[in-house]
């Protein structure tokens, strides 16, 4: 057993596998040199400090050692061979009998002049988070390119730092494709409270710099904004193109794969940020950058592979913390769903649970849990919703059910 990826989806395969039983060898393969670590903190209590990087560990040494698994840091692969079985990597050939490619994804870049300059900075791994805590700790100006739930995260944790933020979006608002415009624009008015401008439907010319730092951003019609750091989050690309160059299926911008996580090659998997697949909730193929997708993906394969009952289909959830903001999402929105409001935006706790027809689709949640747990079971059920009850944020969710009681998502 080969994985390549040792972040949560590649860790998480690894763990699972032994829990179902895998017997043979496992060899994990990962190009960081880091013990594997939680990402998500990254944007924010690493960023604080409120965690250190041991803080952050995925599984320690002696988890590696315990279930024999052998994990190889600082190696590459470089290419794949599905019909001869085998792995070129930085450090030789591996040989396997089953692969699962944990790839991940990669920041997408700025395409303008300057972009390369020091002090220019994305956000992925735990190297990006290290330079940008220095950065935001040296003081000075930030801009931040992307309204995204990184960026925001970014420019939160900056804020309350005491710098000054720009939030730079090309778009008309915030979170334009994950979520609806009542959440974007409550988000919009909590950063504005801490002092972060919003600058919308900007376009970004080149970033300037003097002896190879940025000094400034420069926007079309010329406008100049002065900048000590640029972050530049505008989304992810998938690490598929060892799966492209080895002949594997891509769609959607992921390594296509069935519900068990398989790829069109025998006896090969890809999970988490890196693969693609038709969610059974929307009946559409997506790729979801998720800690939960990882998992759930990881699981998924890991039953398959050791001839273990595959686990039910979940719900996609994702979160989102930002100032005294926890904003939750269960579910994905469709085009065109009907939004119900629960509770008032002013009160710093409501939901916005989103109706396809009658039907639970998705509920995006400030600060209140209890309506997030909720809908995760609701949708998992296909539950259908009355929508008068689901107005009063006194009435619980689970109690807004129009049609039959909670059953199992397969009904």
């Amino acid at each position: 057993m080969v994985i390549i990826g040792a972040s949560h989806a590649g860790v998480q395969a690894a763990a699972s596998l032994r829990q179902a039983g895998w017997q043979d060898k496992i060899t994990l393969i990962g190009e960081e040199t880091e013990q594997p670590y939680h990402r998500p903190p990254l944007s924010k209590a690493f960023l604080t400090g409120e965690k250190s990087a041991e803080q952050l560990s995925l599984r320690g040494e002696a988890f590696f050692r315990d279930q024999e698994i052998i994990w190889l840091s600082g190696v590459r692969a470089e290419r794949l061979d599905p019909r001869a079985r085998k792995v070129t990597t930085s450090a030789g050939v591996v040989g396997y009998d089953r692969l699962i490619l944990a790839t991940g994804s990669r920041a997408r870049v700025l395409a303008v002049p300057g972009a390369e300059l020091e002090g220019v900075l994305s956000l992925r791994d735990i190297a990006d988070a290290r330079r940008l805590k220095s950065a935001i700790g040296a003081g000075g100006e930030i801009v931040i390119v992307g309204g995204g739930y990184i960026g925001l995260e970014v420019a939160a944790t900056a804020a309350k730092a005491g710098r000054k933020v720009t939030v730079l979006e090309s778009q008309a608002e915030l979170l334009t494709r994950s979520a609806p415009s009542e959440i974007a624009n409550s988000l919009a008015q909590y950063h504005r409270q801490h002092g972060v401008e919003l600058r919308f439907g900007v376009t970004i010319e080149a970033i300037e710099g003097d002896a190879g730092t940025v000094r400034g951003v420069r926007l079309a019609g010329g406008e100049r904004l002065p900048a000590d750091l640029v972050l530049v989050g505008i989304g992810g690309i998938a690490n598929a193109e060892l799966a492209m160059e080895a002949g594997l299926e891509l769609s959607a911008g992921g390594i296509f794969v069935d519900g068990q996580t398989q790829g069109n090659a025998d006896g090969l998997y890809a999970i988490g940020d890196c693969a693609t697949y038709r969610n059974p909730f929307t009946d559409s193929v997506m790729r979801l950058e998720s800690v939960q997708n990882a998992v759930d993906q990881a699981r998924a394969a890991a039953a398959h592979i050791a001839s273990q009952p595959a686990p039910p289909d979940t719900v996609p959830w994702f979160w989102s913390d930002q100032y005294d903001v926890k904003l939750q999402i269960a579910g994905i929105a469709p085009s065109g769903c009907r939004m119900i409001l629960r509770g008032a935006p002013d009160n710093n706790a409501w939901s916005l649970v989103c109706l396809d027809g009658e039907r639970l689709a998705a509920c995006f949640s400030i600060n209140r849990p209890a309506d997030h747990m909720a809908a995760r079971r609701l949708i998992a059920a296909r539950a259908l919703i009355d929508p008068h009850a689901a107005t009063d944020p006194d009435i619980p969710l689970l109690k807004a059910v129009a049609a039959s009681p909670l059953r199992p998502a397969a009904e």
